[in-house]
């Protein structure tokens, strides 16, 4: 059961929770460039975000918290983790809200895009050739 509470919340789960309209401070950024955004975010209670899209991203629980997912035109959901939790947030749009007495805290890794195609290439270890020399004395 918690199993396919967990998959159902993981598909309407938004891939950013730091950007709550009445939260004191906005998300820490931690680095940006053109393939991902890495963010530290903390979620005040009662702090709630419109719905928006959001980029795939992996989500690293600082501590126990309760967030509310509400997708434009659908019922909301709730998914409480614990702190030191692990989740994949598929890209999505929907507004997301912290109705519990606790801030929400967590680091986001937000996935842009591939690397260029050159610039995967160039990272590449060369081939190397396996098998004897030609020429090489047999014993």
């Amino acid at each position: 059961m918690k199993i396919l509470v967990l998959v159902l919340a993981l598909t309407i789960l938004p891939a950013s929770l730091g950007l709550a309209q009445n939260a004191p401070a906005a998300p820490k950024s931690l680095l940006d460039n053109e393939q991902i955004r890495v963010r530290e975010i903390k979620m005040a209670p009662g702090a709630s975000q419109p719905a928006s899209a959001r980029p795939n991203t992996f989500l690293y629980a600082l501590t126990d918290g309760s967030i509310v997912f509400t997708p434009p035109g659908r019922k909301g959901y709730e998914l409480t983790f614990k702190a030191g939790e692990a989740l994949w947030l598929p890209s999505q749009e929907t507004a997301t809200s912290n109705e519990s007495d606790k801030e929400v805290r967590a680091l986001l890794v937000e996935i842009k895009g591939r690397a260029p195609a050159a610039a995967a290439k160039k990272g590449k270890a060369p081939k190397s050739k396996k098998g004897s020399k030609k020429g090489a004395a047999k014993s």
